[in-house]
Order: structure tokens, then C-alpha cells, then sequence
């Protein structure tokens, strides 16, 4: 089981709370507002053309930098939407955060706001990497997934604009039903860029996402695979996110066939070198109203930003408690030997049951 804060750990059990994930999340992804320009068919936050009138304004964004700084370990801040870029305050919140000696981060929409002067502005102020997203290798595949012609130009401008000023960027792709076949051709295409990081992203129903657009157990299984292999020799790093069971197959493969018979929780931790996050484990989500969630796919609220602190509900709230406690969870992730690193994705577990607590419905792995 998950140590609580207080706990000591026993013999062959990984001591977590070094990590501080009890503590301190490692990422904040902070929707600063719902506008966006594009309608992508996959939107998590169903974007509007407007902003919302109660979005939180610059001082509350600025109190709640404030409550960031305050985590032992300060967070990466992800400044998301919508489009960041509709927010005329965003190079002050940027700033602002940076002050507060904050890790800052942006993920801006591919429109004609995503300008070389803009990207140049994020980088003089200090904005460690901007993420842009890409779900096709050519402008038909990825327009008609984003609900805009041209906005694959864009993203491969955005790229180039941010490699022009010297900004850090990664991208993110969707893995869903309409991009599957297209990821190794997404993956040849990035090679000819200077992307630092490959975020692939598996897809949670929720938003304007449906349940036929998720793959398959097994074809989740086959695109680890792809990313595994490719991993060893690409020219930038691949990550997944909402791909909690990729690090269950990366062990499995760094075992070379081996059996896990003889293997504790210790030893399957340490053939996992990365962050074990999740849902609430690692991560948290701020809307743009202000209310907090394990993240953004998994729409549980545990208050508001105006109310209480960011911290207190992050190390003190029932849910993320039970959701940094693998002992919690049911089904076959409650006893999966892989479950204190993985823990299957909340959110999917969520949109699939009603439980953030159930197994995860797209993991093909069958635990003893």
C-alpha cells in the first residue's frame, strides 16, 4: 500500500514521501481561461470564442502564485486553456509567476496569435518551454482535427518562430481513433524539427472526446511498443501523459522476459526511473473560475482557489489522498504489482465507471 505523510516505511517498501508527492505536486496545469479561436473535435474544456466574465482576474491569478510559491518544492505552472494567448494579462501573470522564482510554462492554440514576437516576449521574460500540438503529419489530417484549415501551418510556424528566438518547445499529439495510423509518420516529421520533448497523450472521453474515439487495450499495447522502440534513438525525448500503464510496459520490456516472481514494490520502483504522478498524485488542475481538480480530465472538485489555499487542498482533501494511495483502488489495479508506479489513469477510470477509484478500462495487462 501508499504510505501516509506520517507513515514509516517497512522493509522492501519505496519510500515515496522522499519524492514529496504527498506534499508538493510536481505539475500545476492552470486553464487561465476557456476563449479559443479553434473548435478541436477532442477538447477536453469545450473552448468558447469568448472569455468567460468570472475568469479569475490578474490579482486573484497573482494571490494564487503567491499560494504556488509557498509549496516546499515549487511547482512547474502550465498556463493552458483555451488559448493563454487570449488573455491580455498573460505576459503579466508570466512575469508575475517568474518573480515568485516559479517554474513557467505556456500552451498556446495555433492561431494568429501565436506570433514570433509573442514567442520572443515568453522567452525574454524567462518562460522555460511553450508546448504546441500536433495531431497529423499534413495539414488535411490535422485541420480536420482541429476544426481549423490552417492551423497546421500555424503549428509548424509556432515551431519554427520558437526555435528562432531560442524558446524550448515540446509537442503534445492525442492518441485517438482518427490518429492512430498517423503517429509514426507524426513521429518521422518531428525529427526534421527542434522539438526537445514528444508528448503523446492518450485520450480521456470527457469534453467533447467520445468513448469511440479511445483505442483499444491492445492497441494502446502496440503504440507503447512504437514509443518504446523509438525512444532509444530518437532525436528528442518521447513522454506519454494519461498513459500511466506505459510505465508498466517499459519495466516489463527492461526485464527482458524475466519473471517479477522474487521482485518487491522496491525493486519494480527502481526499473522505473521517472516521477510516478497522477491524477491528484503529482498533478493538480486549476480552472479558469478557479476550481481545483487531481487534473484537468478528471472533473472532481475539491474547492476554489478564492476559498481555500491551493496547498491545503492539494496535501489535505479526502479525494487526492485516496488517489495518491494506491491501496485504494479496485479492480485489477488495486492488485497489479505495477500499481504503486502506474496506477492506471484516474480520469479514464472515471469517464469509464463513475469511480476515480476503479480499474483502468484500457490496460491489457492481467495481474496474478
Amino acid at each position: 500500500m501508499h504510505l501516509a505523510p506520517h507513515q514509516v516505511p517497512g522493509k522492501g517498501m519505496p519510500d515515496f514521501n522522499r519524492l514529496g508527492l504527498n506534499r508538493d505536486p510536481v505539475v500545476v496545469f492552470w486553464e487561465v481561461t476557456l476563449a479559443c479561436a479553434l473548435a478541436c473535435r477532442h477538447c477536453r474544456a469545450e473552448a468558447q470564442p469568448r472569455r468567460h466574465p468570472l475568469e479569475l482576474s490578474t490579482k486573484e491569478c497573482h494571490r494564487v502564485l503567491d499560494d504556488l510559491a509557498t509549496f516546499d518544492r515549487p511547482p512547474i505552472v502550465v498556463l493552458s486553456g483555451g488559448d493563454p494567448f487570449m488573455r491580455r494579462d498573460l505576459f503579466d501573470i508570466v512575469e508575475y509567476g517568474i518573480g515568485k522564482e516559479l517554474t513557467m510554462s505556456v500552451s498556446p492554440s495555433a492561431t494568429a496569435l501565436l506570433t514570433r514576437e509573442r514567442l520572443r516576449r515568453l522567452n525574454d521574460l524567462g518562460v522555460s518551454r511553450i508546448s504546441l500540438s500536433l495531431d497529423g503529419s499534413t495539414a488535411a489530417i490535422h485541420d480536420d482535427f482541429r476544426g481549423v484549415a490552417g492551423s497546421f501551418d500555424r503549428t509548424m510556424d509556432g515551431m519554427k518562430y520558437a526555435a528562432e528566438v531560442g524558446l524550448s518547445f515540446q509537442v503534445n499529439t492525442t492518441v485517438s481513433r482518427p490518429s492512430l495510423h498517423d503517429l509514426p509518420a507524426i513521429a518521422d516529421l518531428l525529427k526534421s524539427t527542434s522539438v526537445a520533448v514528444w508528448d503523446v497523450f492518450f485520450l480521456v472521453p470527457t469534453g467533447r472526446a467520445s468513448a469511440e474515439d479511445v483505442i483499444t487495450a491492445d492497441e494502446h499495447e502496440g503504440v507503447f511498443s512504437r514509443l518504446y522502440d523509438l525512444s532509444k534513438d530518437a532525436p528528442y525525448q518521447v513522454k506519454t501523459t494519461l498513459g500511466q500503464h506505459y510505465r508498466r510496459y517499459q519495466v516489463l520490456r527492461r526485464l527482458e522476459g524475466r519473471s517479477l516472481n522474487g521482485l518487491g514494490a522496491e525493486d519494480i520502483s527502481a526499473l522505473y526511473p521517472g516521477v510516478p504522478s497522477n491524477d491528484g498524485k503529482g498533478i493538480l488542475f486549476i480552472s479558469h473560475l478557479g476550481e481545483v481538480y487531481p487534473s484537468g480530465f478528471l472533473p472532481l472538485s475539491v474547492g476554489n482557489v478564492n476559498r481555500r489555499s491551493v496547498v491545503k487542498m492539494y496535501r489535505d482533501s479526502d479525494l487526492f489522498r485516496k488517489l495518491r494511495d494506491p491501496s485504494q483502488l479496485g479492480g485489477k489495479c488495486g492488485r497489479c504489482p505495477f500499481n504503486m508506479i502506474c496506477g492506471g489513469c484516474r480520469a479514464r477510470a472515471y469517464a469509464d465507471s463513475g469511480d476515480p477509484l476503479g480499474e483502468e478500462p484500457y490496460c491489457a495487462y492481467q495481474p496474478a
